[in-house]
């Protein structure tokens, strides 16, 4: 029961949450170069955003090695490579919005500096960048769960 019910509502339920906390970001930095308070909780919204990044790769991980299919299956499927890659992708985007947001608030803190209207607006790339991909991981795993992909056959 736990692989086949618990195991991918925990990993769903982590995806969305993923998710929510970007949409968030987006409202945050939206009025982000106007309010101390926006800065201030972006890194903690963002900081949700990765542990259930990790969340969902852990669980996503644990279903290939303990789902229906195998392994196997998985690792021999071009569409699951890449769901992998649109994660790695949006791993290493967020890099650039999570230093900011610490850079931020630190200027915040320090000398109650506010950042700049331009680079809030360049950061909010990012976070759709990272949007873009979730999306489109979510259609390459739902190719991958109906057999699309497969080397060789």
């Amino acid at each position: 029961m736990f692989s086949i019910v618990v195991l991918p509502w925990i990993h769903y339920i982590a995806v969305w949450l993923m998710a929510g906390a970007l949409v968030s970001e987006l409202y945050l930095l939206k009025i982000g170069s106007s309010a101390a308070s926006a800065i201030r909780l972006l890194p903690r919204v963002d900081r949700l955003y990765g542990i259930m990044a990790g969340v969902v790769l852990i669980t996503g991980l644990a279903r290939v090695w303990h789902g229906g299919k195998g392994a196997s299956y998985y690792w021999h499927n071009g569409a699951f490579h890449g769901v992998l890659g649109l994660f790695a992708l949006a791993a290493v985007v967020s890099i650039v919005p999570t230093l900011r947001y610490i850079r931020w608030r630190t200027a915040l803190d320090t000398s109650g500096a506010m950042p700049d209207a331009t680079e809030v607006r360049k950061t909010s790339v990012f976070v759709h960048i990272q949007l873009t991909a979730i999306a489109l991981l979510t259609l390459a795993i739902v190719l991958v769960a109906n057999g699309y992909g497969s080397f060789g056959g």
